[in-house]
């Protein structure tokens, strides 16, 4: 029983020591975070070799409000990443969850969020034929993150719905008889102007 105290110190002490990473598990991660900047960059490169001179509503200037997808392509990916990037400091500084190998901010996984932000980004603006492969390497980001100890498996699930939702407006409501906008507007308030929203409905 002496050694008992002793036990009781020493396997909380192995929860929080991280175990190495192999050589595999190191070149690994060196790939995902290789891959999370190289899928949205690769989804930019196609705006300009798809849509070489970005001609979605090249007529209709300011059309589409900044906060809202629908713009040219590179407004709607840069908005997307822009979604995913604040969402995903939001959660990791308002949950503070514990890594595998000890850190802090563990979900949602960033590297996982901002590659599937441009995979969906390509499949929404391009088909599956050409994000099938993007979708294959945002997998990949997310596996290299659990497989580096960086993050849990739902740490990566999270940051990639974080993805593909940062594509979509769902507070957008259109039928036939026209379209129901929620949006960032400006309140009067006296002889001051305060941020706030604007509901707007359009034919």
């Amino acid at each position: 029983m002496k050694y008992l105290p002793l036990l009781l110190l020493w396997v909380p002490g192995m929860a929080l020591t991280a175990e190495p990473l192999t050589s595999s598990q190191r070149h690994v991660k060196t790939a995902g975070s290789i891959l999370q900047v190289g899928i949205p960059l690769g989804a930019l490169a196609l705006t300009w070799v798809l849509d070489p001179v970005d001609q979605r509503n090249a007529g209709e200037a300011g059309h589409s409000p900044m906060l809202l997808m629908g713009g040219t392509p590179r407004h709607d990916l840069l908005l997307a990443v822009g979604r995913t990037w604040a969402a995903t400091a939001a959660l990791k500084y308002s949950i503070n969850e514990t890594r595998p190998n000890g850190e802090s901010r563990s979900f949602p996984s960033g590297h996982a969020s901002i590659a599937f932000t441009g995979a969906e980004f390509i499949r929404k603006e391009y088909g599956w034929r050409w994000a099938a492969p993007a979708y294959v390497a945002a997998g990949f980001v997310g596996w290299s993150r659990v497989e580096a100890k960086k993050h849990y498996v739902h740490d990566v699930v999270a940051g990639a719905v974080l993805g593909v939702l940062a594509n979509h407006d769902f507070w957008l409501r259109q039928d036939p008889r026209g379209a129901l906008r929620l949006s960032a507007g400006a309140i009067g308030t006296g002889r001051d102007i305060a941020p706030g929203l604007a509901l707007t409905w359009t034919r």
